[in-house]
């Protein structure tokens, strides 16, 4: 009887102490909140992004994990993450990857959450909202939009008597053949295509859409590509490089850098590209920024199209602190950082909110403006129906760039070409 009182005795302390240990852990370990994002071209972003999730961590008395990624970094996470549980609070997601992680039943539906952004903050660019949005239910909070837009010489515009760039895609290439010559190493449409060319996979859908053609049935079950409005969309393109020969020579080898070279070195007179010329000339040309004009894409008969980007932050249904993943979604969205935020890159990032948009100068500049107007005009892979996993393996696979390969370098008959290309997008399905 003694012996047991003895270990009861020694026992209980040391219940004790576990137990006050136990709560001293809890307490000297607060709650935490991990955020993927992507990095950015401009590092002024990059920082600003991080100050505020610590400053908004700072004021729950939490701590903050920001991880800042190159995107051709981030899906082997996301697919570890996914497979483990073990995921992040908030992720920077492209649109495509929302509507795949979407169809997995992976990411948390934030449909009432943006309703309460916009109540409080402002309308988003419904172009935006429809990207994330699958089934009446929205998986992600639009955060920053990348538009295109057709740059110009306006000194060559003018020598060449031109009043002022191209409206249509027809008068885009009726300019296009004035301003070419090769002579003087001119060429009037820097448009290139290559095995791995992302800029000329985008370009050609927003031609091929302006003209009423199409990838992807409205339900998104069907390939419908093979049709009068999109054969003569490709054979516009086509003809612009074999019949008017107004593309520079080795164009059908371009990657993503070829335009931008073509454009800067003076070879192309005309370009379509993202805001990433601007700021290349801003810090290493700005005599020829001078001479620069942009304008949104031409439009063709079935209207003005741009194949969109959208960049957005969402949550994943795993998520260990989702209301305070939230909060601090509302807290990135708050007009007044968020402007300042955007502006730091502009006119590479643009921003969701339409009122931003319309209120602030910095978008009224001759050099923003047109990626700024380029978002009303925003299409997604999948159009005419909402992005799909297949569409976003269509893409990946690079088969427009194949489809002009066979006609331009290998002199495939457009029809045949075609078929070829809706075979391989059936293989896709």
């Amino acid at each position: 009887m003694k012996k047991t009182a003895l270990i009861i005795l020694l026992v209980v302390p040391l219940l004790g102490s576990y137990l006050w240990a136990g709560g001293q852990k809890e307490k000297t370990e607060p709650a935490s909140v991990t955020v993927w994002m992507k990095k950015g071209f401009v590092e002024q972003q990059n920082v600003e992004f991080e100050k505020r999730v610590n400053e908004f961590a700072k004021g729950k008395n939490i701590k903050a994990n920001v991880e800042l990624l190159a995107y051709e970094d981030i899906f082997p996470k996301w697919t570890a993450a996914i497979q483990s549980k073990n995921v992040p609070d908030i992720s920077f997601f492209g649109y495509q990857e929302v509507g795949q992680f979407s169809k997995q039943g992976v990411l948390e539906e934030v449909t009432s959450l943006i309703q309460e952004i916009q109540s409080k903050y402002g309308k988003i660019f419904t172009s935006s909202t429809q990207a994330v949005t699958f089934g009446g239910k929205t998986f992600a909070i639009p955060f920053w939009g990348e538009g295109t837009a057709l740059y110009y010489r306006k000194d060559l515009f003018a020598k060449a008597g031109l009043s002022g760039p191209p409206d249509t895609w027809e008068e885009f290439r009726t300019c296009a053949i004035k301003l070419t010559d090769p002579a003087a190493g001119v060429y009037g449409a820097g448009i290139g295509y290559g095995a791995g060319n992302s800029d000329a996979e985008w370009l050609s859908r927003s031609i091929i859409w302006s003209m009423g053609g199409a990838i992807f049935s409205e339900d998104g079950k069907k390939i419908i590509f093979k049709s009068p409005e999109t054969k003569a969309a490709v054979e516009f393109i086509a003809g612009l490089f074999v019949k008017d020969k107004v593309t520079p020579p080795g164009a059908m080898g371009w990657n993503d850098a070829g335009n931008n070279t073509a454009y800067i070195s003076g070879q192309a007179a005309m370009v379509v590209n993202t805001g990433s010329i601007i700021k290349a000339l801003e810090k290493n040309n700005p005599e020829l920024l001078k001479k620069t004009g942009v304008v949104v894409l031409p439009r063709g008969p079935a209207g003005r199209f741009t194949a969109g980007i959208s960049n957005n932050l969402g949550i994943f249904k795993d998520a260990k602190q989702k209301k305070i993943a939230q909060e601090l979604l509302i807290y990135l969205m708050e007009p007044s950082w968020y402007k300042e935020w955007i502006a730091a890159s502009a006119p590479l990032a643009l921003p969701v909110y339409e009122q931003l948009a319309k209120s602030e100068p910095i978008w009224q500049q001759e050099h923003n403006k047109a990626f700024m107007d380029s978002m009303a005009t925003f299409k997604y892979l999948g159009y005419k129906g909402d992005y799909t996993p297949t569409a976003g393996k269509i893409y990946n696979l690079r088969l427009i760039n194949a489809l002009f390969e066979n006609i331009i370098s290998k002199g495939m008959n457009v029809d045949a070409a075609i078929d070829q290309f809706v075979q391989e997008c059936q293989k896709a399905f």
